[in-house]
């Protein structure tokens, strides 16, 4: 029966293990497939932040319409300030009925006051959406400005420190049309102001 064990398994003698040579080849077959699947885990990853971008501008697009649709369902046929009947009913609008701000508390068409304007249409017509300040330490970082009628909100998120002209990815509000756009480095389209 020991014959029989021994047979099986085999002496402390042939037990090899691996040459340094089969480690190497095996570091550098496993270095050459990262180098090969990193990019394409990088794309992808741009790729679901342009799709979260596009959502949230979408989100946003779709309440600039809103707002308007509401300003003239209740009658409405120039500026008014502190909208009622939409959100916390502190929302303000221009002429055509665009958003301009919460609070603004002067006659003119301008968003807001300063870059904070533009967080004011931010968070007065989007509910539970990303943190935006004049700040770089949030999700969003606004800006006024084109004679201060166009809302620019860069996405700070992804660590991006670039100005509002540079930026990887933005967003665009324009109160004079009411349009909204994404823009930026990493997207096939340059920012229109």
């Amino acid at each position: 029966m020991t014959s029989r064990l021994s047979e099986n398994f085999p002496s402390k003698q042939s037990i090899n293990g691996y040459t340094l040579i089969e480690l190497i080849v095996v570091v550098v077959v496993l270095s050459v497939l990262l180098i090969a699947i990193i990019p394409k885990f990088l794309s992808l990853q741009d790729d679901a932040e342009l799709a979260t971008i596009e959502s949230t501008a979408g989100s946003f697009r779709s309440a600039v319409k809103l707002v308007q649709i509401s300003l003239r369902a209740q009658g409405f046929s120039t500026r008014t300030q502190n909208l009622p009947n939409f959100g916390a009913g502190n929302i303000d609008t221009n002429n055509i009925g665009f958003p301009i701000g919460i609070d603004k508390g002067n006659g003119n068409e301008n968003i807001g006051r300063g870059n904070a304007g533009c967080v004011g249409v931010w968070n007065g017509i989007l509910r539970d959406a990303y943190s935006v300040a004049t700040n770089s330490s949030v999700d969003f970082q606004s800006y006024r400005h084109t004679g201060n009628r166009v809302c620019s909100y860069v996405y700070r998120a992804n660590g991006d420190v670039a100005g509002r002209n540079s930026a990887e990815l933005v967003i665009q509000y324009d109160s004079r049309d009411g349009q909204v756009y994404v823009c930026g480095q990493k997207t096939l389209l340059g920012c229109p102001f």
